[in-house]
């Protein structure tokens, strides 16, 4: 649903959706093959960004390419991670809740190599 909401965003207010339509054509092969290969929300945010960068008028298309070559789409994947992070840290804070722990018996596992030691 998250998807369908940034494309159709993307879709009414981007100047190009080049990247986007060939990224959505991808996708219907690769579901074709396997239901679970989509693309997925962080998938769609970084080529609407590369489209974006490329056809808003800002940017030449050698200075967006350089903004694709040297990581800016890591850097929003880190600062957008980060401010669900904090998000989650404050909405504890607020509700007075400890950080959740998962049950380790339920993460931990023994590789078959280490079964003799």
């Amino acid at each position: 649903m998250r998807v369908q909401i940034l494309k159709d965003f993307v879709k009414q207010h981007f100047p190009s959706t080049q990247l986007l339509d060939y990224a959505l054509e991808v996708e219907k092969i690769t579901t074709s093959k396997k239901p679970n290969l989509i693309l997925n929300v962080d998938g769609f945010i970084g080529v609407s960004f590369v489209d974006l960068l490329r056809t808003c008028g800002g940017f030449t298309r050698d200075e967006a390419d350089e903004f694709v070559e040297i990581g800016a789409l890591n850097g929003i994947f880190v600062l957008g991670r980060s401010m669900g992070f904090i998000g989650h840290y404050l909405d504890q804070k607020r509700l007075k809740q400890g950080l959740y722990r998962h049950p380790w018996d339920d993460i931990s596992y023994v590789l078959p190599e280490h079964m003799s030691m």
